[in-house]
């Protein structure tokens, strides 16, 4: 592909593969923003239940990542070879 630079979809975005996962929270926070947006009833509530809803899948993810590596590393080393 001569002549052009990056290609969305086809190569991963350079310079972000160390950091991906800074852009978690960021990715939540604006899907947190549009399911709120058509749920909630009243829009004074909004901004509090967005961060809410940000936080509860944050921690979400902090516990099954906590639960994986206890699996990976407690439980697997301790199963049989074979």
């Amino acid at each position: 592909m001569i002549g052009f630079g990056w290609i969305p979809f086809l190569e991963p975005l350079p310079g972000v593969q160390a950091s991906w996962l800074w852009l978690l929270p960021i990715l939540i926070f604006g899907i947190a923003m549009m399911y709120k947006a058509v749920r909630v009833g009243d829009l004074r509530r909004y901004w509090r239940e967005v961060i809410g809803m940000t936080f509860q899948i944050l921690l979400a993810f902090l516990g099954l990542a906590a639960g994986v590596f206890i699996v990976v590393q407690g439980i697997v080393p301790l199963l049989p070879a074979g």
